[in-house]
């Protein structure tokens, strides 16, 4: 009979057979009828007199093993599915989250947690959770062998405390109480997790109820444990595996790196070799830095002053730069700095102890670069002493060559011609010469900078007789020999010193042909420098033409009219302060030159106005009113230049 059809209804007082009774037993067990359903149906035929009471008992034991296959069946499908999910996971995080989310689905329980021991400090600690709500829970750490999960991870057996914080039998620590407390949890039970013989943690879950977790509960956790327990091991291998290759391939491509920039470094040398043996060393030198670099690279001198590069940078004379610069040159390694919010990198040139100069490059650069800066400060070290020594040369050969223009010997004519040549000057062409003024400590300084702003430019710069001279065909404002604009008097040498916050003075001469003229020119500018100091304006440049009537006297003031306009002017004068010790000829220059003003003038002479008044009221009496006035009051002004050049020592003859 078929198991869906329902059994024949009986009016009579005969039993059915025997074998349809059977047969619909046999259906109900192989629908799988729950228990209840089958003492319903086995209860209504033992009132039919169907069934007797031995086949209804056999019928519910085969149900009961029927039932239990079933569930085995199902928890090993469960079991199966379990593993196979756990061990296809390779990240180590995500088989820890898989294994209590399983657990906790497969027990049917509030929480499933994770702990790994720290066999270090003696604990075991909760490493993942599923279903806890509070961080004091899911940071529990319990010492091996202390309550439900120290006892479990020490590996002796599943444990188990249906009120957890009600029971005795366990031990207790105040701070997991509290965690446990505040997550409202009752019962808890645990199995140890096992790999390679050696217990690594346990795997538990609690529920906010008080209850005995039976043994079937315990056997499902022991299996998920020991799935849990491979799988976590495996992904662990894998992780460290992967690890391990990520690590080789890495060393593989630093390796690789390590090679080109080798082969770079190779290129660059022979590069910085050529360059080193080039003629424009240090131009060149930039030009390949600045390619290797991709960036903006400078020369600086120690003292911050751009050598080369992009122009001028004052950030460079910055106390950060400098000391970024020092530290460089002492440690010999580059140095990274920041001025006005911009990040450069500094690596000094050095040479036994001096140091010769910096490369700086804008912007942060990588290590691979760094070794290029480092070699490419080599090579400017060399290139630096080069040129120095080939400076030092040509400086010598100038030095020797200005003594002998400005003192010539007829014997050695044709030789200073072809020497003077070397430095683009000759004897039928024009030149000036120009004498500077600066202070003695400044001087050195000066004729470096002196040396870098005549670079490339006919004429020579050298120390002669205790200043700074230049002889140089004359050029046009802006350093041109030839275009438009006034002739340059020495202002552009002014500027390049004050640029390097070198205050300075210039006289020059009016262009002379010959260098048997040189001499007087050199006197003449000389006599020029010391107008422009006595005439109280320094750092100023002029020639005779710029110094306007004092350039005018110059070449007068030995002569008898010099005297006679002095005596004719200021005689009376000259004699009142020879007589009396008084200064009234100065304050009556100084009184002039600061345009009648009296109180400049009070200021300059550093007395009190009411002072000034009384001398000027003096020189009234002496000179008359009209000293100041007018046309008088030119001549004095003149005679006073006349009487301040004479006191300075310049003498008139000047050719």
């Amino acid at each position: 009979m078929d198991a869906q059809e329902s059994p024949p209804v009986h009016t009579g007082a005969v039993p059915p057979p025997e074998g349809t009774t059977l047969g619909r037993l046999l259906a109900l067990l192989g629908e799988g009828v729950s228990a209840e359903g089958l003492e319903t149906q086995l209860a209504a035929m033992e009132a039919e007199n169907l069934l007797d009471p031995a086949t209804a008992a056999a019928a519910r034991s085969l149900n009961a093993r029927l039932r239990e296959a079933s569930r085995r069946e199902g928890l090993l499908r469960v079991l199966y599915d379990t593993a196979t999910d756990l061990t296809g996971i390779r990240d180590v995080e995500a088989v820890l989250k898989a294994i209590v989310r399983r657990t906790r689905s497969l027990i049917g329980s509030d929480i499933a947690y994770l702990s790994l021991n720290d066999y270090a400090s003696g604990e075991s600690y909760i490493r993942v959770t599923d279903g806890a709500a509070t961080a004091l829970f899911r940071n529990i750490r319990m010492p091996l062998g202390e309550g439900v999960l120290g006892a479990v991870a020490t590996g002796e057996a599943p444990s188990q405390s249906a009120d957890y914080l009600s029971d005795q039998s366990k031990s207790h620590l105040e701070s997991s109480d509290a965690a446990v407390a505040a997550e409202g949890v009752k019962a808890i039970m645990g199995v140890p997790l096992r790999a390679e013989g050696k217990v690594i943690g346990a795997l538990l879950v609690a529920d906010r109820h008080a209850h005995n977790f039976s043994s079937d509960d315990v056997a499902l956790m022991e299996s998920i444990g020991t799935h849990a327990a491979v799988a976590l091991e495996n992904a662990r291998h894998f992780t460290e595996m992967a690890d391990a290759l990520a690590r080789l391939d890495q060393a593989q491509r630093q390796n690789l790196a390590h090679v080109k920039a080798l082969e770079e470094l190779s290129s660059l040398d022979q590069r910085l070799m050529e360059t080193l043996a080039s003629a424009n060393s240090l131009p060149n030198l930039m030009l390949l830095l600045a390619g290797s670099m991709d960036s903006e690279v400078f020369v600086v001198s120690p003292m911050g002053e751009t050598v080369a590069g992009l122009g001028a940078n004052p950030d460079f004379g910055r106390p950060a730069a400098l000391s970024a610069a020092e530290l460089s040159a002492a440690r010999t390694v580059p140095i990274p700095f920041t001025v006005n919010g911009r990040q450069y990198t500094v690596m000094s040139a050095v040479a036994g102890d001096q140091h010769l100069a910096s490369l700086i490059v804008a912007g942060h650069i990588s290590q691979d670069r760094l070794a290029v800066l480092e070699r490419s400060a080599l090579v400017l070290s060399a290139a630096l002493l080069f040129e120095r020594t080939f400076q030092d040369a040509q400086y010598r050969l100038q030095l020797e060559l200005i003594d002998e223009l400005l003192n010539p010997r007829s014997e050695d004519a044709e030789a200073l011609k072809r020497r003077a040549g070397r430095f683009g000057l000759a004897d039928s062409i024009p030149l000036v010469v120009r004498v500077v003024g600066v202070r003695e400590d400044q001087r050195q300084r000066a004729l470096a900078v002196l040396k870098r702003h005549a670079q490339d430019r006919p004429g020579i710069t050298a120390l002669h007789e205790s200043h700074l001279c230049v002889i140089e065909p004359p050029t046009r404002q802006g350093g041109s020999t030839s275009g438009g604009g006034g002739e340059d008097n020495g202002q552009s040498i002014v500027d390049a010193l004050k640029h390097q916050r070198i205050e300075a003075s210039v006289g020059s001469s009016q262009a002379v042909t010959g260098f048997s003229s040189l001499a007087g020119a050199h006197a003449e500018a000389h006599a020029v420098l010391r107008a422009l100091q006595a005439l109280s304006r320094k750092g100023e440049a002029a020639d005779r033409a710029a110094l306007g009537t004092a350039g005018m006297l110059l070449g007068a003031m030995d002569s008898p009219f010099a005297t006679q306009l002095l005596a004719a002017q200021l005689g009376p004068l000259l004699d009142y302060d020879s007589r009396r010790g008084t200064q009234l000829v100065l304050t009556a220059w100084t009184f002039l030159e600061n345009d009648a003003s009296g109180t400049a003038a009070a200021e300059a002479l550093h007395v009190h106005p009411n002072t000034l008044r009384q001398r000027l009221e003096r020189i009234d009496t002496v000179l008359g009113a009209s000293w100041r006035k007018g046309g008088r009051s030119l001549d004095i002004h003149v005679a006073l230049r006349l009487w301040r050049l004479q006191s300075a020592g310049i003498s008139g003859r000047l050719r």
